[in-house]
C-alpha cells in the first residue's frame, strides 16, 4: 500500500511540469501547441524514468551527474557498448510513448464535475504515503525503506521528534525483525568473521569523538593536554573523515563503509561488524552521548543490538552534558577491575559544535559571546568567531584530560587502546569562499580531522601519509580483536599503517556525495543530481574529464556490499 500510494503521489509531482506547460498554452488559446508540448515533455520524462530504472538495476543509485558524464562524455565507449539494435530499440520505445500519450490526450476526457476525483485520489495517496512513512521510518520497517529507494529523488516525510516528544515512543525499545541475508539487500560482512583465539585478555577500547573538530585547534596553546597526548602516542596528521556531517561521519567510522549504505543498513537491521565481534569477545559496551542519539538515529541503526543502551544525557547546555558524560566515564573507569570483561566505550563530546561554553573558559580574546551567524560574510575578520571556537576546544581539552588522567591513575593505560578524533571538521572560511561550519563542501576544511591513537607499548610517532575514518575499525579488528578475515570482507579501508594511496575516497551521504581523488580534487554529486568538480581550495575545475576506468572501480566499491 505504501509503495503504490507513493508511486501515485510521486508520479503526480513529476507530471506537474508538462501539465503546467500545457495549461499555459491553453490560456493563450494555443491548445494544439500545448498538447504537442505536453506529449513531447511527457515522452521525455517517461524515457528518462525508464533509463533511470535501468541505471538503478545496475548501480543501485538513480540518474545523476556521474551517470550523464559517463553516458555523454568522451569516455563513454570505455564503459558502454552501444549496439545498432539498441538504437532501434530506443526509437521504438520513444515512438511507443508518443502514441500512448497521444491516445491518452484524445480518449480520456473527464466531465468537468468529475475532475476533482483524480485530484482527491492523489491527495489521499500523498497523505497516506507521507504519514505512514513517519511511522515506518521511525521503526525502520524493511519493506517500506526498501521500496522508497526505488523511486528517483523521492523524499518522504520523517519526524523522529514528533514520535518521541509528542507520542512518547521509543525507537530503541522495539522488537527488531530478524532479517536473514536472503531477505535483505546488503551482504555485510561478505563472509562470516573469523577470530583467532588468544590466551590473554583482549585490550579495552576507548573511542573519544569530538563533534566538529578543526585540526587547527590541536595546538599546545589551545588544547595542551590532548596535544601532549598526541606527541606521546601515534598522531596521524593527514587524516580525513567520511563526510562533512555528523550522521555520515559517525556511520563511516563505525561501519568502515560509505554512508551511502545508511538507509539499507537501517532497513536490513545491519550493525557495524566491529560491534558484532565485540559481542562475540564479551566486550561490555558503554555509550556516553552528549547530544541525543535518537536523532540522528544512531541508537536504532549503529547500536540497535546493544542492550540497555544510553541514548541521551541530561543537562541544559552542551557544556553541562559534556561535563556529565566526563564524570560518568570516570566513575565507570574507577569501578573497572582487572579480570573483568573488556570494555568498548564511546565518548562523544558536543561543545565545539554548539559553542555553549562558560565565561571562565574564555582563554582567547577577542571573542564572541555566542555564534552570531548573521555577521558572517566573506570579508569579515574571523578572529573573534575563531576564538569562540578555540575556547570551546580548550574546555573540551580539560574534560578529556580528566579522562586520560583517570586511565593512568587506575593503571588502565597499559591495557586500553585510546582513539581521539572528530566526526568532521568546522570551517572558518579557510578557502575564502564564504563557507562557515560544516555540511557545505567536501574540502579538507570540512573533512580533515585530528586523529590520535594510543596502542599500549607501541612507540610514539607522527605520520603524514593519508589515512581515513574507513581505516580505523579495520585496524582495531585486525590488531586488537584478532580478526583474520581480509579487510575487504567488512571494509573499504586499509590499516592505518598502510601508506598506499586512498584515491577515490568516498565522502558524503546517499543524496549528496563526492569522491576525493588525486591532489584532493573533489568530484561531487550534488543533491540536484548535477556533477561538479572543484580543486582542493574549492575553485571550480572546468572541462574536467572523468577517468572512466578509475570511476568504474570507485563505483564497484560503492555497491560492493549490495546483492
Amino acid at each position: 500500500m505504501f509503495y503504490l500510494s507513493s508511486c501515485v503521489s510521486h508520479a503526480a509531482c513529476l507530471a506537474i511540469v508538462p501539465a503546467i506547460l500545457y495549461f499555459i498554452f491553453l490560456l493563450f488559446r494555443m491548445r494544439k501547441t500545448g498538447y504537442a508540448i505536453w506529449i513531447v515533455f511527457s515522452t521525455i520524462l517517461s524515457c528518462v524514468l525508464l533509463i533511470d530504472m535501468q541505471v538503478y538495476q545496475l548501480y543501485r543509485f538513480h540518474i545523476n551527474g556521474f551517470v550523464l558524464n559517463m553516458l555523454l562524455g568522451p569516455a563513454a565507449s570505455e564503459i558502454f557498448n552501444f549496439d545498432f539494435m539498441l538504437y532501434i530499440k530506443c526509437i521504438c520505445i520513444i515512438a511507443f510513448f508518443v502514441v500512448v500519450y497521444f491516445l491518452l490526450g484524445k480518449k480520456i476526457k473527464l466531465p468537468q464535475h468529475r475532475v476533482y476525483l483524480p485530484i482527491v485520489l492523489i491527495l489521499i495517496c500523498t497523505l497516506f504515503a507521507h504519514t505512514y512513512h513517519i511511522y515506518a521510518a521511525f521503526y525502520a520497517k524493511p519493506s517500506v525503506k526498501q521500496s522508497e529507494r526505488l523511486l528517483p529523488y523521492y523524499f518522504p516525510t520523517t519526524s523522529y521528534s514528533l514520535m518521541t516528544k509528542t507520542f512518547g515512543l521509543d525507537p530503541v525499545q522495539h522488537d527488531i525483525e530478524d532479517l536473514s541475508k536472503a531477505n535483505g539487500e546488503m551482504i555485510y560482512p561478505k563472509h562470516e568473521i573469523q577470530i583467532a583465539p588468544t590466551d590473554s585478555a583482549r585490550k579495552n577500547i576507548l573511542i573519544i569523538l569530538i563533534d566538529s573538530w578543526n585540526p587547527r585547534s590541536l595546538t599546545a596553546e589551545c588544547m595542551p593536554n590532548v596535544y601532549d597526548y598526541a606527541m606521546k602516542n601515534q598522531w596521524y596528521q593527514n587524516h580525513i573523515s567520511c563526510s562533512n556531517g555528523t550522521k555520515s561521519g559517525v556511520f563511516g567510522l563505525w561501519y568502515s563503509i560509505p554512508s551511502y549504505y545508511w538507509d539499507i543498513a537501517e532497513s536490513d537491521h545491519v550493525v557495524p561488524s566491529v560491534l558484532d565481534v565485540a559481542r562475540q569477545e564479551n566486550y561490555v559496551f558503554h555509550n556516553y552521548p552528549s547530544a541525543s542519539h535518537i536523532d540522528p538515529p544512531f541508537a536504532k541503526v549503529l547500536f540497535a543490538k546493544e542492550k540497555n543502551l544510553r541514548v541521551k544525557t541530561e543537562g541544559e547546555t552542551s557544556f553541562d552534558r559534556d561535563e556529565q558524560i566526563t564524570n560518568d566515564v570516570i566513575n565507570d573507569l574507577k569501578e573497572w577491575k582487572e579480570g573483568d570483561a573488556p570494555f568498548l566505550s564511546f565518548l562523544f563530546y558536543d561543545l565545539p559544535h554548539s559553542f555553549q561554553y562558560k565565561d571562565e573558559y574564555a582563554r582567547f580574546t577577542p571573542t564572541w559571546k555566542y555564534a552570531d551567524y548573521s555577521k558572517l560574510s566573506n570579508g569579515i575578520d574571523a578572529t573573534p568567531f575563531w576564538n569562540l571556537y578555540r575556547n570551546t576546544c580548550y574546555a573540551t581539552d580539560l574534560h578529556i584530560a580528566r579522562v586520560l588522567s583517570t586511565l593512568k591513575e587506575c593503571e588502565l593505560e597499559k591495557n586500553t587502546v585510546v582513539i581521539i578524533t572528530g566526526d568532521h571538521s568546522q570551517e572558518f572560511n579557510e578557502n575564502h569562499k564564504n563557507y562557515w561550519g560544516h555540511n557545505g563542501n567536501f574540502s579538507k576544511a570540512q573533512i580533515q580531522v585530528p586523529f590520535i591513537i594510543h596502542i599500549p607499548f607501541e612507540e610514539s610517532s607522527i605520520y603524514n601519509h593519508r589515512t581515513t575514518h574507513y581505516d580505523v575499525m579495520p585496524t582495531i579488528m585486525k590488531k586488537i580483536m584478532g580478526v583474520t578475515n581480509p579487510l575487504s570482507d567488512f571494509s573499504v579501508g586499509h590499516l592505518l599503517s598502510d601508506t598506499q594511496n586512498r584515491n577515490w575516497h568516498f565522502v558524503g551521504s546517499e543524496l549528496n556525495y563526492g569522491f576525493i581523488i588525486q591532489g584532493d580534487t573533489i568530484v561531487e554529486k550534488e543533491p540536484t543530481g548535477a556533477m561538479s568538480v572543484y580543486d582542493e581550495k574549492m575553485n571550480i575545475v572546468t572541462d574536467y574529464k572523468l577517468n572512466a576506468g578509475d570511476f568504474s572501480k570507485a563505483l564497484e566499491s560503492l555497491y560492493y556490499f549490495l546483492k
